[in-house]
Formats: structure tokens, C-alpha cells, sequence
């Protein structure tokens, strides 16, 4: 199968939160943040995997990662690289996530992310919703990569 990669635009808004929003992930905010999302389709121009960043200063939360079934890793690792890029190119010099899985630790470590203690996390992105929601999980980990 044929799958595109391409920063979301505003007419891409509707379908983009109803893909988020059909895995059990809020959509808020989306609308404001659209030109921060990667957004990867097949060839029947549906949507199959996301990922986004909210930006503060030169830091970005990601966010709304919501992938297919259909998908495999190398995908992932494409999608991964997609919105780095994006950030780098916006100016984000260091990007933040919240897991809850071990198993996406291994795996986003092999992307060049590490472990963080929360008391080492800028203020600014303690201060997102979405992080603040995210922390409320006891099993949460915070992890950063710097460009």
C-alpha cells in the first residue's frame, strides 16, 4: 500500500479530529494547531496516522499520535521523523512526549528520546493541558529529544 506524508492545512481540520477522535483522543485544540500536524494518508487519501506539536517558545509538546493497524513500524519511525522536521523548521529546538507504555520507552529511546525528571521540565510545557491531563496517569514518563 501507497502512504504520503503532508502537514495538515485548515481543510484538513474535520477529518483530522474525527480520525483522533474515533481512537478515544480529544481533538481540542486542533483547530488552532493544524499547521503543527503531520498527517500520513493512503492512497484513497483517508487518514491513517497523525502526529502533533504544540509549540511554546522554542519547546513542543507532542501530541495526538494516533496510528493505524494497517501500519508498520517503519512507518512510525517516518512519521517521527516527519514532525521533527516540522519542528526544527518552526523553530522547536526541544520535543517533549508523555507515555504511559514501557514498551513505547524502548522504542522512542531508539528515536533519540530520553527519560526527563519532571523537575527538569520547563514550566511552559508543565503549563499545557494536555501535559497536565497526561501526568494525572501514575505510570506517566516524560521524555525530551533536543535538535
Amino acid at each position: 500500500m501507497f502512504y504520503q506524508l503532508k502537514i495538515a492545512e485548515k481543510k484538513d481540520v474535520e477529518r483530522l479530529s474525527g480520525f483522533v477522535e474515533k481512537a478515544g483522543i480529544s481533538s481540542e485544540g486542533i483547530e488552532n494547531l493544524i499547521d503543527y500536524f503531520v498527517i500520513m494518508e493512503d492512497g484513497s487519501n483517508e487518514v491513517v496516522a497523525c502526529i502533533g506539536v504544540e509549540p511554546v517558545r522554542s519547546n513542543g509538546l507532542l501530541r495526538s499520535l494516533v496510528v493505524s493497524d494497517k501500519l508498520k513500524q517503519a512507518h512510525i519511525v517516518t512519521l517521527f521523523q516527519s514532525i521533527q522536521t516540522l519542528s526544527d523548521k518552526r523553530g522547536i529546538t526541544d520535543l517533549f512526549l508523555v507515555t504511559n507504555k514501557e514498551a513505547s520507552v524502548q522504542f522512542l529511546s531508539l528515536m533519540g528520546f530520553s527519560e526527563v525528571k519532571p523537575e527538569t521540565i520547563p514550566d511552559d510545557i508543565l503549563s499545557i493541558d494536555h501535559m497536565i491531563d497526561s501526568l494525572e496517569d501514575p505510570n506517566a514518563k516524560v521524555m525530551v529529544k533536543s535538535s
